[in-house]
């Protein structure tokens, strides 16, 4: 007898093994429209960040994030070919909303230290804070869930 003929076998795609470059340049393009933002519209940029800070900045960011890093995913796998794994889905799914969660929480104790602090001209350093914890909300929750995944395809490759 005869070895099957791998001609007839059914071919596997590949898994996506996520690249931190692919976060890194969202991450570095992010940053930049955030910059270009706040030099072309120093005063209604921040505004309007700090307005939308009664409840739904983070909601914003959440979904925002989210839709970021499954775009990012899904273009990844799209370019090696390779089929999306559960398990990376879930962890997109979850980490940049667990990172902006436990982030807001951080932001509204730094924003209530502050002004237990008493300090002068205290609305200017409010809106500092909430506009310096947003953009690192959203840099973190854009990076953070591609480190964990390819931590976690490296920790799998090696066992």
């Amino acid at each position: 007898m005869s070895a099957p003929a791998p001609a007839l076998a059914k071919p596997q795609r590949p898994k996506v093994i996520v690249r931190l470059a692919d976060a890194a340049v969202a991450v570095a393009s992010l940053s930049l429209i955030f910059g270009l933002l706040l030099v072309f519209f120093p005063v209604e940029f921040p505004r309007i960040i700090v307005t939308r800070q009664r409840g739904y900045l983070a909601v914003v960011l959440m979904v925002l994030t989210l839709v970021l890093d499954a775009f990012l995913y899904l273009r990844a796998s799209y370019l090696r070919s390779a089929k999306p794994t559960v398990l990376v889905a879930a962890c997109l799914g979850s980490l940049p909303i667990i990172v902006v969660g436990g982030l807001s929480f951080l932001m509204e104790s730094a924003v209530a230290q502050t002004i237990s602090l008493d300090l002068p001209n205290l609305q200017a350093r409010i809106n500092e804070e909430v506009l310096a914890h947003t953009y690192l909300g959203l840099v973190s929750a854009v990076f953070l869930p591609f480190l964990v995944i390819r931590l976690l395809q490296q920790f799998k490759a090696t066992s």
